[in-house]
């Protein structure tokens, strides 16, 4: 079943060239499609290669796995895990996901949203978040302002991440 969700989502995902907003864009080419490699886990190198290129300070994170906030002090020692931080907000399910108050610059990082797509399609309904990023394995929420709303699917490649 996760195969045909997977084979759903790439004929209806677009890569870099299907993306008009300038943030998104780079974003998409300059971090998402970046080859560099900090784990080979998708969602986790995803996360790792965002905290690099927002050069996030602070990271909320909203789970249970040691794996994750370990693995965000050993390559990002300067970053201080804090459960009160709006600036990076990790959730580990879009069951953990509460929609709190987020500033114009707070990224969310949702990890497993493949499994919930109902839930993820009415998470993005929300006026207050103006861009999302469905990634299949995961998912990004923007906040910002002077964005228009915009929903993306972006495509990952399996050769990225090797």
């Amino acid at each position: 079943m996760q195969f045909l969700k997977y084979f759903i989502f790439l004929l209806t995902a677009t890569n870099q060239h299907g993306v008009h907003s300038p943030f998104v864009f780079n974003y998409v080419t300059k971090c998402i499609y970046n080859k560099s490699k900090f784990s080979v886990k998708k969602s986790l190198n995803l996360l790792l290669k965002t905290l690099n290129y927002f050069n996030v300070s602070t990271v909320n994170c909203n789970t249970d796995k040691t794996e994750i906030t370990n693995t965000i002090k050993h390559n990002f020692p300067n970053i201080e895990i804090n459960n009160t931080s709006s600036e990076f907000i990790y959730f580990d399910s879009l069951k953990s996901f509460k929609l709190s108050k987020y500033t114009n610059d707070s990224i969310v990082f949702i990890n497993n949203i493949s499994n919930s797509n109902n839930d993820w399609k009415n998470i993005i309904k929300d006026e207050k978040i103006t861009v999302s990023i469905n990634l299949f394995y995961c998912g990004i929420l923007f906040f910002r302002k002077e964005q228009v709303k915009q929903d993306f699917k972006i495509r990952i490649f399996s050769s990225i991440f090797k």
